[in-house]
Formats: structure tokens, C-alpha cells, sequence
């Protein structure tokens, strides 16, 4: 059985337990008893993502007629994800089986019921194009984003995360399927390798078993989870993933209370931050399409300290 976003932590054979997204939720819930009612909204909205991408990754793994886009190594080496540029009609294909599946979990988050319905009614009557959104996406493309939701009466943020809900299990899946390939890619980008967007979160890995506990900082890697895709890769430690800043004393870091493990990391230069949790002292890795979400006590912290997060989210916008 193939696991997703959790795969390329290289745990597979360690002693550490991988967490699921509902024990993920409930380990929150528990640190942080206020957001409980927020964290338990969001939890079946991963799990069934997580178990939809399995899916899809068997049958996108399988389906030989798919137009997938190929991995070009050339590409890859020149700082170029794998999807950019590349044409997305392939993605509709996936589309029913995506809104039969998840739209049910969409659809009891918070106040997005009506904006689920006429989500559907747009995509069936034509008002928007599945693979011109999702290209709106992944570039980030707020005009775009702007006037679709103007043409179907949604909200922009309602709509960027609906969009972003189905392309991640598509893209999730992609990811899946070439995820030892991607595994040896050699990247320097703060941005994801595979479909260009930028992380929601970062972790400090544990120490390789051959690796000297005297290293500097304690050793460990510094890896990026894609806000989109859930892929993940390396990142050099000590520098800002939103303008490149990598001076000495170029990161800053602060936490709450006595809770070390999880942190803001920002950058004094751009003001942008991105949240991170440390694992080295932890027994057990969470699952982390959902462990964004349950360090909005940070996000709260770094508002009040006027920081602007890498990536928005339904959550860290206030």
C-alpha cells in the first residue's frame, strides 16, 4: 500500500511511529484544548484526502492512456518543477471522483456549504475551466483567482481552497507515484519541485543514525512540505525561504511558553515567516497535510508581531 505525504521523511524502517491525521488531531486537540472545535473540523477532510490520493495514485500509476507529464531531470537541474508549464487538461479526468469523495468533508467546514454548491454548479454549467483554476494555483495568480470568484459569487479565499482541495489530491498522487525518483532530485528552491508552490511548514528532522550528535545545531535536515502537493525536500538550514536571505543570523525563531519543539521561523529582512517543529526530541512523526493547521496558536503569535506567513491559509489570515 502506497502512504503519501509521510513517505520521504525516510521513517519507513525507524523506530519512530508515524502518526495518522486523526491521531495527529487528537495529539493537538490535547496540547491545545481552545482550537479543539477548528482542528476536528479540518481532520476527516485530510484523512479522506489521504486515503483518496492512495487511490489515485494506484490508478494514475496504472492508466497508460493518462497524458501525465514525464519528469525531465534536465528540467529539474535548472531549478524548473515538473509542472510548470505543463498542460493540466490531464487533471479533469479526476474531477468526479474527487467531488464524490471529498466534497462531503468540504462541505462541513465552517461556513463553506454554499460555497461547495456553487463550486459544483460552476464546474457543471462551465462558469470556470478545472485545469485554468488549477493553473491559477499553482502560479499563485491572485487576479485570475479574483475574478473567477467575482463570476461565481464565491469568496476568493473559499475558492482557492476548494481548488487547492482537489488539485492536491492530484497532484498528491503524482507525487506518490514518483516519489523515489523525487527522493534523489538534487534542489535548492524554498518552492516545490513538483508543482512550484511554496511550503506551509518545515521540520527539522532527526539525526541520521551515522550522524555525530556534536553537530552543529544537533544535526538533523531542514525539510520543506509543500502546501499543495505534500512532497517534500530538502532545505538549507539558516535560510529564508521567501527572499533567499541566508546572512548569518538571518533566521529568527521564537515559541510559546514552554513548547520549543514548535516554532516561527522568520526572516527580519522580508518579515515573512514559516512555522516549524522540531522532531529530534520526539517519539513519533505527525502526519503533516493536517499539522499546519494545529500550530495556529503560532500564527496567532506571529500576527500579533506583524509577520506575514509564507503561504495563506484559511487559518492564518486575520
Amino acid at each position: 500500500m502506497r502512504t503519501a505525504a509521510t513517505s520521504s521523511l525516510n521513517e519507513v524502517t525507524s523506530p519512530y511511529k508515524t502518526l495518522s491525521v486523526s491521531q495527529t488531531a487528537r495529539a493537538a486537540c490535547e496540547k491545545h484544548p481552545a482550537f479543539t472545535a477548528l482542528i476536528e473540523s479540518f481532520s476527516a477532510l485530510f484523512s479522506a484526502r489521504g486515503e483518496l490520493i492512495e487511490s489515485l495514485a494506484d490508478k494514475l500509476a496504472s492508466d497508460v492512456d493518462c497524458p501525465v507529464p514525464a519528469l525531465q531531470q534536465d528540467r529539474l537541474e535548472q531549478g524548473v518543477p515538473v509542472l510548470s508549464d505543463s498542460n493540466l487538461e490531464w487533471t479533469a479526468i479526476y474531477y468526479p471522483e474527487i467531488e464524490s469523495s471529498l466534497f462531503v468533508y468540504l462541505e462541513n467546514i465552517g461556513t463553506l456549504k454554499p460555497a461547495v454548491a456553487k463550486f459544483k454548479q460552476a464546474v457543471t454549467k462551465g462558469k470556470i475551466t478545472l485545469p485554468d483554476m488549477f493553473r491559477a494555483v499553482m502560479n499563485s495568480n491572485e487576479s485570475m483567482l479574483r475574478d473567477s470568484a467575482l463570476k461565481v459569487e464565491i469568496q476568493p479565499a473559499f475558492l482557492f481552497f476548494i481548488t487547492q482541495q482537489i488539485l492536491a489530491c492530484i497532484l498528491g498522487a503524482y507525487a506518490t507515484v514518483h516519489a523515489e525518483v523525487l527522493s534523489k532530485i538534487f534542489w535548492r528552491e524554498a518552492y516545490c519541485p513538483v508543482c512550484g508552490s511554496f511550503p506551509d511548514i518545515s521540520v527539522l528532522q532527526r539525526p541520521d543514525i551515522d550522524q555525530s550528535e556534536f553537530l552543529a545545531g544537533g544535526g538533523g535536515k531542514k525539510m520543506m512540505h509543500c502546501s499543495c502537493c505534500s512532497h517534500q525536500w530538502h532545505f538549507r538550514r539558516g535560510t529564508c525561504p521567501a527572499c533567499n536571505n541566508d546572512e548569518a543570523g538571518a533566521i529568527h525563531y521564537f515559541h510559546v511558553e514552554e513548547q520549543s519543539a514548535e516554532r516561527v521561523e522568520y526572516c527580519k529582512k522580508c518579515n515573512i515567516y514559516l512555522n516549524n517543529i522540531d522532531l529530534r526530541s520526539s517519539t513519533s512523526t505527525p502526519d503533516l497535510t493536517i499539522t499546519p493547521l494545529t500550530l495556529i496558536h503560532l500564527d496567532m503569535k506571529a500576527a500579533q508581531k506583524k509577520l506575514t506567513p509564507l503561504v495563506h491559509t484559511l487559518w492564518n489570515t486575520f
